[in-house]
């Protein structure tokens, strides 16, 4: 086998990996009513949400400074492990804790998702290096879509495994056992990108991150595909302010049984499979922009439907567009991240796409707030509002 098919099924089984044990601890449906038992705060679950996602913007700007000339692979492998034993430490700690006492449940469960979250942080400005060293340009859109193709089917499996275990362990034993699934998942997902080949650009070293951090301030202003690139995606994450409320809302206002949000996993996935045949092959045919416009009218129709849905079975429509929608925006985005970056420049524009967007993955906390003091319905409401802005954005992107 040579050396390029051997990193592209690498990266294949590394997403695959991911996507399935992200499954058995899904943000927005596993994690969200594992929380309900801890704390009744929708704004502590929403500020949880953001910290499992968001936590790892903040260090891409430093690691993308320190990183600069060095070997990067040893970096990514320490990262990878670091993430592997935060999941591993989340589900020992249940075991030992639940459920006898919650709030140290809750604290442990908070620091190690942050070190989950922030390990990624490092692994983000190795991964993407790895990725376009390894992977031609004209292939990106067949290998992001082939990649999220798989795991989604492998994401379907899981969440039919979480039907089964909340079907038939109820709290706190069912999530301990999701917990152990999803820290197996993250190990071998460690392991697939880990053997991956590591190539070598050479970059010039600024002398200390002050200087780092004035340039890339100046790239985000004189660029002027960058910026419109960031501006779209920050307003296009207008709908993760919603994402850890939706099974929240079927399950307390629609009256879905807990046992059931499996169900939503599943549709989540069969979206991001179904959408991937079409963004796999449009990514390559019609560019990334046509990507991130489709991508951004289901930004706008994932909390609009939400608003209309009272039928708790049918809501799985919502999470059916949400995942044909997150496996989107991301290819999109990426791709015409990596269209536009200079090679030498590639870490500089990875860590201010990721820094700029920091406030959209806490934007969940404000989804929190919003659904405590005043209603899901207004919460919806304004999140179809801001997606609709980004959809009207996106159309002044360059193609």
């Amino acid at each position: 086998m040579n050396r390029q098919k051997k990193n592209y099924l690498l990266g294949v089984a590394h997403g695959v990996f991911y996507f399935m044990s992200n499954g058995f601890a899904d943000y927005t449906t596993v994690l969200p009513t594992f929380l309900k038992y801890l704390i009744s705060s929708d704004s502590i679950i929403g500020l949880v949400a953001a910290i499992s996602r968001g936590g790892s913007v903040f260090f891409q700007l430093f690691s993308a400074f320190y990183l600069q000339g060095k070997r990067k692979k040893p970096y990514l492998v320490f990262a990878l492990w670091v993430r592997f034993l935060s999941w591993f430490m989340i589900a020992l700690t249940s075991f030992l804790f639940l459920p006898k006492h919650p709030l140290l449940e809750l604290a442990s469960f908070i620091l190690f998702i942050s070190l989950f979250s922030f390990a990624g942080g490092i692994a983000a400005i190795p991964f993407y290096d790895i990725i376009s060293y390894n992977i031609p340009s004209n292939l990106l859109g067949r290998f992001w879509a082939t990649r999220q193709f798989l795991g989604g089917v492998m994401a379907v499996g899981s969440g039919y495994v979480v039907k089964i275990v909340l079907s038939n362990y109820s709290y706190p034993l069912g999530y301990s056992i999701l917990f152990v699934f999803t820290t197996i998942g993250f190990g071998l997902t460690s392991l697939s990108l880990g053997l991956m080949d590591e190539g070598f650009e050479k970059q010039k070293r600024n002398r200390n991150f002050g200087e780092f951090l004035n340039k890339a301030l100046n790239l985000l202003k004189t660029d002027g595909r960058l910026k419109r690139l960031v501006v779209s995606e920050f307003l296009s994450h207008s709908v993760f302010m919603c994402l850890p409320f939706f099974s929240i809302y079927a399950t307390r206002v629609l009256g879905l049984p807990t046992s059931r949000i499996g169900f939503f996993i599943s549709a989540q996935m069969v979206g991001s499979i179904v959408s991937n045949l079409f963004w796999g092959y449009f990514a390559d045919k019609k560019g990334a922009k046509f990507i991130i416009v489709t991508t951004n009218t289901l930004s706008f129709l994932v909390p609009f439907a939400a608003l209309f849905i009272k039928q708790p079975m049918l809501f799985v429509a919502v999470f059916f567009l949400m995942g044909a929608y997150l496996h989107g925006t991301f290819i999109g985005y990426t791709n015409y991240l990596l269209k536009i970056a200079p090679e030498n420049l590639r870490p500089t524009y990875v860590s201010i796409r990721g820094t700029f967007n920091a406030l959209s993955y806490f934007l969940p906390t404000l989804g929190g707030f919003l659904a405590d003091y005043f209603s899901f319905v207004t919460l919806f409401a304004l999140g179809s509002f801001l997606s609709f802005l980004a959809l009207i954005n996106s159309l002044s992107l360059k193609a």
